[in-house]
């Protein structure tokens, strides 16, 4: 599953507009049918910061763990890094959920050099 940025979706509780989709990979020179009601796009280049929690018991801990990665993506500290979320419309965060495997978000970032944009937008 995957949230792709989007000026005109939900607003999430991480302040980020976005709509959700799902997908598979297919290759570059893929041109067989698409279904109706499926999009194909290219998902262009990126760098990402991954939030990651290992496997996990989904009856007991299920709650605690999506309170968890809510909490370190909340309080993560980007300016002890070279970078801020690129919240540039058409990005795509992933989401990876399997409680034997364990749960991933994966979000898009960009050099710190854009960061003061980043930080007028959110005010």
């Amino acid at each position: 599953m995957a949230y792709i940025i989007d000026p005109d979706g939900r607003l999430c509780d991480w302040g980020i507009e976005r709509v959700e989709c799902y997908g598979v990979r297919l290759p570059a020179n893929y041109h067989d049918v698409i279904p109706p009601h499926f999009q194909l796009r290219d998902v262009l280049s990126a760098e990402y910061i991954v939030f990651e929690h290992g496997p996990f018991d989904y009856d007991q801990e299920n709650r605690s763990v999506e309170e968890q990665m809510e909490k370190a993506m909340a309080d993560f500290d980007y300016t002890e890094t070279d970078y801020v979320p690129d919240l540039t419309p058409g990005r795509i965060i992933y989401f990876y959920f399997d409680p034997v495997k364990g749960w991933k978000y994966i979000r898009p970032v960009k050099r710190q050099a854009d960061k003061e944009r980043y930080n007028e937008k959110m005010v």
